[in-house]
């Protein structure tokens, strides 16, 4: 899936290729051409070689990295909104280009971080800032909203996660 996102990850492998091949390259021939080097006056030729092998290596990687980071840039915008949509089948995450539609059944878990709600679906997690709540209580009520209605095998992942918000503002019981 890399290659078709990035195909820049085909250019480190073909660099890699080319590199390991040089060095096999000094190791066989090494001793013929350092004799060789040596007849037209370059002392220490084959080291010479080695490390600028490695600089043009390290050079290679760097710029492919990059080139990669640029790529990235180019295809993710940071500043777009994105509205979440509640509704009674699951959970729409739409922006201007994309809509991720998951139905309750289809959320594998859901997590708390320090200053954020996560809704996961499989590999794909979904960040919804506390910013995006009203107040404490409009994100304790969407936490409980959904952990009602995942699944009993997203709801025995996430109970650890979610145990201490879904106690809040309990009172215990009479008897």
């Amino acid at each position: 899936m890399c290659r078709k996102a990035f195909p820049t990850i085909q250019l480190v492998w073909l660099l890699l290729a080319l590199y390991f091949a040089a060095l096999i390259g000094l190791v066989v021939v090494g001793k013929t051409l350092d004799e060789w080097l040596m007849a037209v006056g370059v002392r220490y030729g084959v080291e010479v070689l080695f490390v600028s092998l490695v600089l043009l290596a390290l050079a290679g990687i760097w710029g492919l990295r990059r080139l990669q980071v640029r790529q990235v840039k180019a295809r993710v915008d940071f500043d777009q909104v994105v509205r979440l949509i509640q509704d009674d089948s699951g959970l729409r995450f739409a922006t201007e280009d994309t809509e991720f539609y998951f139905k309750w059944r289809s959320i594998s878990q859901l997590l708390l971080v320090h200053d954020a709600v996560v809704v996961s679906h499989g590999a794909l997690f979904f960040l919804v800032p506390d910013a995006a709540f009203a107040g404490a209580g409009d994100r304790l009520a969407f936490i409980r909203e959904v952990y009602s209605r995942l699944s009993e095998k997203a709801r025995s992942i996430s109970e650890k996660h979610v145990r201490a918000a879904l106690s809040q503002g309990e009172q215990p019981s009479a008897a």
